[in-house]
């Protein structure tokens, strides 16, 4: 036997008729005055909450046997289940009904029922997880005091020693005579629905459609009243009543007389949402016509009952409740960081996960509900608390409750998470633990899972500077790549080389790493024109990026200007794309070959969308990522802001502006705070390398001021931001400060921001990477060093020799053109003594400087050069190369050097005789000196 009954009500009205399986069926009687056996002999009829081993109650049915012979009204007083006949009057009712569906008879008995006793002390043998925190209806009496059968002619549940065929209880007791023992009927009648029972007595014939239950024995007065109900018309014969024989006392049952209902189980009765009977008085005021009622019965509308609160649904809706609630306010409680705000987060993420861990504690869900549950509580801790040794303990039990049920999807995602919360205190036990996911969804044959992780196992090992985990990275996409040519998700492919693009960018220390990167990136080209591409706009975005930094790196000026011009148009189309998401996410299609195990629940990994299965992948909103194009179009045409108009000076406020409207008007994302954070955190980063870049922009046009004040707004936001930010962004705002002394003419102050911990160059740094911005940005103060130590008359002038042989293996070894033009022009004027290494220096100095379109860098070395060579030569050669380095001077737009290179070519002109063009050379230097900062400006 099975419990709770899986039906709504108390017991279902489906099951088929008790199978008794004891050996003696006792005899059928009207009344029995023997002994009754035990209420749960069989287990049939139990509550829903009584165990198979319930005690019966022989003190409360001792006195039934004597009450079911037939004695006259006046009974003894030591029996204490009779009431007043005057509320037991029998009703032929018009319907089949249950026992809750009685009325509910008088005040309750004076000693107190032992059943409510037992339900007392029992009830915490079973507990249903569903109703935990809801208060139950009461179980019902159990069945075997009761004969009844259900309303769809079913015999009720009895125990298996009482008679199953006729039940007596709804007959009225017959003239006040001897007690008298019935035998058997010879030939019972078995009752079925919307039929008449038999009566045991022809005197008290009374049609019934279905044998009732009454909770008391009827008086002798009523009897008469019942006489004129019988039907003539029904075709049921009515049974003679059989002699008297002698009955076993240990087969005999209790079938008429009944305990009236306890104050329990009058609760019952009122709680239980079924049929509703009348009251009392209106039953007592149609009695006289009952007749008509019973031909033309129909059911009474019932009122309807509120259903009992599942505690279970309400707890995991206000679990999602609280959460959403909280994440809505995700972005903006970040961005005030008020101690208010976050304290009330806080609060609605605490009680969403109390609702969690609630429904987790106290209901026993079913396999796939448990699991979804358990995998939303520790996604939540993981994002929003510190708590990681408890989330690991529920992906744990949610991974093997998943591989018991063999929910495949589940496991993997709990898997997955997993990883990625190892990696934060263990990371090479998180590594060792994804490459045996790996192999188990790779002996599976779960492509789409095995893409998941392998591209886990790429996001982890490129976050470790381990130069071996980056060798595990491109040995995973190339893998990734190969399957994904075999199973034809050519999407997945581009996703891959681009991926694999960036690596080669990021983590390469050789010489053809941008090559590399741009096989990389031909690779994801080809597959462009694909139309799974043609619906990722993130992607096809990315593709055009990353092409656009190989190019750059790579100091061709040309061609990534024309690389640039594609990405914008391409930006442009996408504007208004649909599959822009508000989180940044994107998902690239996979094949059917690559179909694995995978549903709704898995969404943050895998999806399901029309019938096709898509991989999910995290980066940039729409308009982060626009602010990011602004950003790297500024870096591009960066080398031609002097001459073009200022253009990159126009895409970086564009930039400027977009960050900024982040953060007075925030997009709304339903994210965690934590994410939240880590996305403003990104934001700012870019804020100030925004800023960087107009200093460095203003200061490659000699404009000063405008580079002080930016760099005071980029210093005040550091002061509220700095913990938050990189050290990156700390190192070039200090190389920014000096260079700016520098320029202006403080050089003592240049020179104490140059030598400062932060700026100073550690020997044993790398010499070969290439993405290390510190280590550049210390190479070139110490450049600007040895610029000011050149002086013979500074008093650290001897140190200046030990410092260059410092940045010589890093800048003759350097992947930074940049930093090698530099080199070779600060060398040129250092070592000045030898003719011929002078000439070999400068020369190095124009070709790179020539080849990375650096102006600045050009007209500086060509000034050097015709003050070296031709400074007091008359002749063409001289005024060519005096001309020359004012023409760059000018392309540079450096104010101070087009004076210095003025005053140069009128010197030249005048010694060869051309005055009047000499004299209007010098004004104009005259005119640019005057505006240079007082302390550049030569004295009179």
């Amino acid at each position: 036997m099975s419990y709770p009954p899986p039906g709504p009500g108390q017991y279902p009205h489906y099951l088929p008729p008790p199978q008794y399986q004891h050996g003696q069926i006792p005899p059928q009687g009207l009344y029995n005055s023997l002994g009754a056996p035990p209420p749960y002999d069989n287990g049939y009829g139990k509550p829903l909450m009584y165990p198979s081993t319930m005690t019966p109650y022989p003190s409360t049915y001792t006195p039934q046997p004597q009450q079911q012979q037939t004695r006259p009204p006046q009974t003894s007083p030591q029996q204490p289940l009779q009431l007043p006949p005057q509320p037991l009057q029998p009703r032929p009712q018009p319907g089949p009904q249950l026992l809750s569906q009685l009325p509910s008879p008088p005040p309750p008995q004076p000693r107190p029922p032992p059943p409510q006793l037992q339900l007392e002390e029992l009830q915490h043998q079973f507990v249903n997880p569903s109703q935990l925190f809801v208060q139950q209806p009461l179980p019902t009496a159990p069945r075997s005091r009761y004969t009844q059968l259900s309303q769809y002619g079913e015999p009720a549940f009895v125990p298996s020693s009482s008679p199953p065929k006729i039940s007596p209880a709804a007959l009225p007791a017959p003239p006040p005579v001897r007690p008298i023992h019935i035998a058997p009927a010879p030939s019972p009648i078995t009752p079925k629905p919307n039929t008449q029972t038999n009566q045991g007595q022809a005197n008290n014939h009374i049609p019934q459609p279905r044998p009732i239950v009454k909770a008391e024995p009827t008086p002798s007065k009523i009897s008469p009243k019942v006489k004129h109900q019988k039907k003539p018309s029904t075709p049921i014969s009515t049974p003679k009543r059989p002699q008297p024989a002698p009955f076993p006392a240990t087969q005999a049952t209790p079938q008429v007389m009944a305990r009236a209902p306890s104050p329990v189980q009058a609760n019952i009765q009122n709680q239980t949402p079924k049929k509703q009977v009348q009251p009392h008085h209106i039953e007592k005021k149609r009695q006289p016509t009952q007749p008509n009622v019973e031909k033309h019965w129909k059911p009474t509308p019932t009122k309807s009952t509120k259903p009992p609160v599942d505690y279970q649904v309400l707890l995991l809706s206000l679990a999602d409740e609280y959460l959403n609630a909280a994440h809505a306010r995700g972005t903006t409680t970040s961005l005030t960081a008020r101690e208010t705000d976050v304290e009330e987060y806080y609060k609605l993420v605490a009680t969403g996960l109390g609702c969690l861990e609630a429904v987790l504690k106290n209901w026993r869900l079913q396999p796939r509900k448990e699991a979804l549950v358990r995998l939303r509580y520790a996604r939540t801790l993981f994002e929003e608390t510190d708590n990681d040794i408890e989330a690991e303990t529920a992906l744990s039990k949610g991974i093997d409750l998943c591989e018991r049920n063999r929910m495949l999807d589940l496991k993997y995602s709990m898997q997955h998470l997993l990883a990625r919360m190892l990696h934060k205190s263990n990371p090479k036990a998180s590594l060792k633990a994804v490459d045996g996911m790996i192999q188990d969804v790779e002996a599976y044959r779960h492509a789409a899972w095995e893409y998941a992780f392998r591209f886990l196992r790429v996001s982890l090992s490129l976050s470790s500077p381990s130069h071996q985990d980056s060798v595990q990275a491109l040995q995973n996409l190339h893998k990734i790549t190969a399957m994904a040519n075999r199973n034809g998700d050519k999407a997945v492919s581009a996703m891959a080389a681009v991926i694999e693009s960036l690596a080669h960018l990021q983590q390469a220390t050789n010489s053809d790493s941008i090559e590399q990167a741009q096989r990389a990136v031909a690779v994801a080209r080809s597959h462009q024109l694909n139309d799974e591409l043609r619906h990722i706009p993130q992607l096809t975005t990315l593709i055009q990026m990353v092409d656009i930094c190989c190019s750059l790196l790579e100091y061709d000026v040309n061609q990534s200007g024309q690389k640039l011009k594609v990405m914008q148009a391409l930006m442009d189309e996408t504007l208004s794309d649909s599959n822009w998401r508000p989180d940044g996410s994107f998902s690239v299609p996979l094949n059917g070959k690559s179909a694995g195990p995978s549903s709704i629940d898995t969404g943050d990994i895998l999806q399901v969308q029309n019938g096709t299965l898509l991989l999910s992948f995290n980066w940039l909103p729409q308009h982060d990522l626009y602010a990011l194009c602004y950003f790297l179009s500024s870096i591009t045409l960066s080398a031609k802001n002097s001459y073009d108009g200022r253009k990159a000076e126009k895409y970086l406020e564009e930039g400027l502006r977009m960050v900024q409207g982040n953060f007075k008007a925030p997009q709304e994302i339903s994210e965690s705070m934590v994410n939240a954070n880590r996305r403003v955190q990104w934001r700012q980063s870019l804020y100030c390398n925004l800023l960087l870049q107009r200093v460095f922009l203003a200061c490659a046009r000699t404009d000063w001021e405008l580079a002080s004040q930016t760099l005071n707004d980029l210093r005040q936001v550091f002061q509220e931001l700095g913990s938050n930010l990189l050290g990156t962004i700390e190192c070039l705002m200090e190389y920014a400060a000096g260079t700016i002394a520098q320029a202006t003419g403080d050089l003592n102050t240049a020179l104490n921001i140059f030598q400062s911990p932060i700026l100073s160059l550690d020997p044993a740094t790398s010499k070969t990477g290439r993405n290390d911005p510190c280590r550049d940005t210390r190479i070139l103060a110490g450049l600007n060093t040895a610029l000011i130590l050149r002086d013979p008359s500074h008093s650290s002038h001897p140190s200046l020799s030990a410092l260059l042989a410092t940045l010589e293996p890093f800048c003759q070894g350097s992947p930074n053109k940049y930093i090698q033009a530099a080199y070779f022009l600060v060398c040129a004027t250092v070592h000045s003594e030898s003719t011929i290494q002078t000439k070999q220096y400068l020369q190095q100095a124009l070709q790179s400087a020539t080849a990375i379109s650096n102006s600045q860098i050009t007209c500086m070395t060509l000034t050097f050069m015709s003050w070296k060579y031709f400074r007091g030569v008359v002749g063409e050669q001289a005024e060519k190369s005096a001309r020359a380095g004012r023409a760059m001077a000018k392309r540079a737009n450096d104010r101070m050097w087009a004076s210095v290179t003025d005053d140069m070519l009128a010197e030249t002109l005048e010694r060869q005789g051309k005055g009047e063009e000499a004299q209007s050379v010098r004004e104009e230097g005259q005119r640019l000196v005057s505006g240079l900062p007082p302390r550049l400006r030569r004295p009179a």
